[in-house]
């Protein structure tokens, strides 16, 4: 295995590393902890308390007074977008990376990122990740594929661009690719994005906005980052209006790809958006609340421009007319979990 450089063979850029927390008193120290003893050391810790009625707001402050890395942000609750928006708007780093505060991250996490960013001159990192459940054992992957363990995002080191990121086993374990964490920004990449306020699946909404501006992305087959599923967690949650946000994300994500020419990109995330309408119909259309949300998202599916059928499957070509189209009317005729109707065969 290959030796992570020490410290002083790195020039000594300074890492923001931004940890919202809310209502996690349980996890807080694990994961602060996990940080503060990474072996690269010039870090700026940002810690987000936002607006917590638990103990984390004290626990805060105790980290900031042991360690004079760390600053902490009070703030009323806004939701993770807010948490993480208020981070970026301090951080001063030359790199950004994000850690959730019921996560822990290994201790060559930073030092191995930034190593790899600098020996390829690259403006974005992306490691691989533990999948665990809150006492530390594998969590077994059941979808879209299934295995005893999530895959590595590369099984090498490479590099590539950051639209080819999108590529990298996308089919498999799509989630590694999209979240915030487990990431290194070059801080130039957030200048003017931030996360959108009040929706679920945020990071649905900007990282394909973020790779689409890195010239040089590296993908590192380390597991350096613990993502922890716990039973509360969006993996389980109940399905929801707010859940109705991803139908919006991935409409601006085709589109996206469209604009910059991704055209292989389009079936792949077309499928991805044509499963999200049908997992919609666990909720019930005639409520008015749904009703009027999904007639905003069907307005919106209509700014996919018709010549992206050329790039979609027969099926989904189907698909794409019904919804845009006559939605309500093509979408109502199944019952979602309704015999018949399979995932990736939604109609």
């Amino acid at each position: 295995m290959e030796m992570v450089p020490t410290v002083k063979e790195h020039v000594m850029d300074l890492v923001s590393v931004i940890i919202p927390a809310y209502e996690v008193e349980q996890y807080l120290d694990r994961c602060v902890r996990s940080v503060v003893s990474q072996s690269y050391p010039h870090l700026e810790i940002i810690l987000v308390d936002d607006g917590g009625t638990d103990r984390c707001p004290a626990m805060c402050d105790a980290w900031a007074n042991k360690d004079s890395r760390i600053q902490v942000i009070h703030k009323p609750n806004g939701g993770l977008s807010s948490a993480r928006n208020a981070g970026l708007d301090v951080a001063t780093g030359e790199f950004i990376a994000f850690v959730d505060s019921d996560d822990y991250v290994e201790p060559d996490y930073i030092a191995t990122m930034i190593d790899a960013a600098q020996k390829n001159h690259a403006d974005f990192v992306m490691c691989s990740v533990f999948h665990e459940d809150a006492d530390g054992n594998a969590v077994e992957q059941t979808a879209p594929v299934h295995r005893k363990e999530y895959a590595p995002i590369t099984d090498t080191l490479r590099t590539c661009s950051g639209m080819d990121c999108m590529r990298q086993r996308g089919d498999e374990n799509g989630m590694d690719n999209v979240v915030a964490w487990n990431k290194l920004y070059r801080r130039q990449l957030w200048d003017d994005l931030r996360y959108p306020l009040g929706k679920l699946y945020e990071d649905e909404f900007i990282t394909y906005r973020i790779l689409g501006r890195v010239s040089t992305a590296v993908l590192l087959p380390d597991r350096l980052y613990h993502y922890v599923e716990h039973a509360g967690s969006i993996m389980h949650a109940d399905y929801t209006l707010r859940s109705l946000d991803l139908i919006e994300a991935l409409i601006g994500k085709v589109r996206f790809l469209l604009d910059k020419g991704a055209v292989d990109l389009i079936p792949v995330f077309f499928s991805q958006l044509k499963d999200s309408i049908y997992k919609s119909r666990q909720l019930d259309w005639s409520n008015p609340q749904v009703h009027e949300r999904l007639k905003t998202l069907f307005r919106l599916f209509r700014t996919i421009p018709w010549s992206s059928i050329r790039y979609l499957p027969l099926k989904d070509r189907v698909n794409y007319i019904g919804t845009w189209t006559c939605p309500f009317l093509f979408w109502g005729r199944k019952t979602y979990g309704e015999k018949g109707a399979v995932k990736g065969d939604a109609r």
